[in-house]
């Protein structure tokens, strides 16, 4: 609701009719003047996104109540729907003037753009993520099937997780997130592009974490920039080692890097007794010649897996 006080100042101005707005009981705007003593006043009351307006006037203004109460509805869904149109024209990489951005973005503090990937039900989702944010400065919209959040989050990781849980509790669906910090506006574009490159790298080798910001998948943008015959020729000292393993010992390679090479993390995540993980690892040195408790060894093998899972996605 940025300017809101200001364009009441100004309707003021032209119409010279004294009245007063409360926003959720809270005095925002007053004429001046406005004395109550010996003047009845009159009313009307209406909500917009959650919050609840409260409009007062003297009696014997009382037909201007609707046009003042039109003139706050419009001035809200009108801004509603430029700074909708402004973020979509960021995402489009369109360049913002920066005196346009002031008058319609929210001020760059804990300004972040989060980014949801869903397989469907991303209107029901828009609508499930409106409810939670209809007190909030968030706008939420559509954009070449990905779901946009852009607005004030304090405690970001709280919000990410919570709309985690929110999605998968009420849809009942699993969703891939990225989430960055907003410093320029016009920087939008890029973020956004590495938002979706994040995701497509999760789902392109099959990375169990589901949540991502600008410290994510850093090792797997490496792999992923590599040439096609270097990853041949990386592959080809492991495809057939690769090939033996089965779901568990797959599970396991996977758990096992994820835990930095922990094995009493990594046997708490198997749901495994250690001497079961320390066989299993075995195995995996057995077929593979590699041991991936070795810290070296176990840089080149996670590059070799990640290029095999990539082949047999």
């Amino acid at each position: 609701m940025y300017g809101l006080v200001e364009y009441l100042n100004e309707l003021y101005k032209n119409c010279e009719i004294p009245f007063e707005v409360c926003i959720d009981d809270k005095m925002i705007f007053r004429t001046n003047p406005f004395l109550y003593t010996g003047k009845e006043l009159i009313e009307t009351r209406f909500s917009i996104n959650n919050k609840s307006f409260i409009v007062k006037t003297f009696i014997n203004f009382k037909d201007s109540l609707k046009l003042i109460k039109f003139c706050i509805v419009s001035k809200l869904k009108n801004e509603h729907d430029m700074r909708e149109n402004t973020i979509i024209s960021l995402l489009k990489n369109e360049h913002i003037s920066s005196d346009k951005l002031h008058d319609i973005m929210f001020d760059l503090n804990e300004v972040y753009l989060i980014t949801i990937n869903l397989d469907e039900k991303i209107n029901e989702t828009i609508e499930v993520l409106k409810d939670i944010y209809t007190d909030t400065e968030v706008s939420i919209l559509e954009y070449n099937e990905y779901i946009i959040l852009l607005g004030i989050f304090e405690d970001i990781e709280d919000h990410i997780d919570s709309i985690n849980e929110t999605i998968h509790n009420n849809l009942y669906k699993r969703c891939y997130i990225s989430y960055y910090e907003v410093e320029n506006y016009n920087n939008i574009y890029s973020l956004y592009k590495e938002g979706i490159y994040k995701i497509y790298l999760a789902k392109k080798y099959n990375i169990s974490n589901r949540i991502f910001n600008e410290r994510s998948l850093l090792f797997e943008s490496i792999v992923d920039s590599l040439g096609e015959e270097e990853k041949v020729k990386i592959l080809s000292k492991f495809n057939e080692g690769f090939n033996r393993l089965d779901n568990d010992i797959i599970d396991t390679i996977e758990v096992f890097l994820n835990c930095d090479l922990n094995l009493s993390e990594s046997a708490k995540n198997l749901y495994v007794h250690r001497n079961t993980l320390i066989y299993r690892l075995d195995k995996i040195k057995k077929y593979t010649s590699y041991d991936i408790r070795n810290f070296n060894e176990a840089i080149l093998f996670k590059i070799a897996f990640f290029i095999w899972k990539e082949r047999n996605a």
